[in-house]
């Protein structure tokens, strides 16, 4: 018994929408389902946002009306250097921690398999990451303002939150490295402590001038010092020299970034 051909031509031509999936509203899901993972779990909500405004409570209320030696009132300067290490908390434990269990729990191992693009993936969750950074730095200031009477323009403010945010993608970059190049215990550990540690060696906690002479040194070296100076700079009117720092910041995200890529490769063989 002889089969018939089938000829090409009866078969139907698949629809371009069945190749490729709209990517906008993919990921606009990604990053809501990202921002809800975030929101439901309290102490990742507390470590990002709570955090910073207790430290504010503690330490900067006492002095908010105080001012410099060049006349500037201190509240300001206070608030963005908790504000600068709320966002280095949010992209260690966003992208550090949670990448590195997200990895050995199978789930990137599921993306890979799926139509979905890596790179989908991670823009959802940077979009989310800078979402809920937006949620931080804006419960810190209104707990700032009633709080401290920490006042600033709206123009100032705003343009500090778009600097805030761009300068957090070198932060979210260093987090990548230690999810993908990290195990999942060690990662919670590491991200803890570079939180913690940069926080204090870029000036975040304590102004650089009463930290030790080698901290002082080590200070350029650290991407969360650059965005607390550009920060700060903001506020304060002082922008003369902000060229040099976004120049370094840009510099981390590359060299960080790339690290990233790597890792992400070599955990792509491993499984090959």
């Amino acid at each position: 018994m002889t089969i018939p051909a089938v000829r090409t031509t009866d078969l139907p031509a698949p629809a371009p929408s069945a190749r490729r999936a709209p990517r906008l509203p993919a990921l606009g899901a990604l990053a809501a389902a990202e921002l809800r993972r975030m929101l439901r779990n309290p102490m990742f909500a507390v470590g990002t946002i709570g955090f910073p405004v207790m430290f504010f409570a503690l330490f900067g209320l006492s002095a908010v009306n105080e001012t410099t030696d060049q006349g500037l009132k201190v509240g300001p300067l206070i608030l963005v250097n908790f504000g600068a290490y709320s966002l280095l908390s949010l992209a260690m434990f966003s992208f550090g921690s949670a990448v590195a269990l997200e990895r050995t729990g199978g789930w990137l191992r599921l993306l890979r398999a799926s139509p979905m693009p890596t790179a989908l993936y991670f823009a959802g969750k940077l979009l989310a990451a800078l979402c809920f950074s937006a949620l931080s730095l804006g419960v810190l200031y209104t707990f700032a303002h009633v709080a401290g009477g920490v006042t600033m323009p709206v123009g100032t403010a705003l343009l500090l939150l778009g600097k805030l945010l761009l300068g957090m993608v070198p932060l979210i970059a260093l987090g990548l490295c230690i999810g993908f190049l990290v195990t999942p215990t060690g990662a919670q550990i590491t991200a803890n402590l570079v939180s913690v540690l940069m926080s204090f060696a870029s000036g975040l906690f304590t102004p650089l001038d009463q930290m030790p002479a080698f901290v002082q040194k080590l200070a350029p070296y650290l991407p969360a010092y650059h965005l607390g100076a550009v920060a700060r700079g903001t506020v304060a009117g002082q922008t003369s020299g902000e060229a040099a720092h976004w120049l370094a910041l840009a510099t981390f995200a590359v060299i960080f970034g790339a690290l990233a890529a790597w890792g992400l490769r070599r955990d792509e063989a491993r499984e090959q």
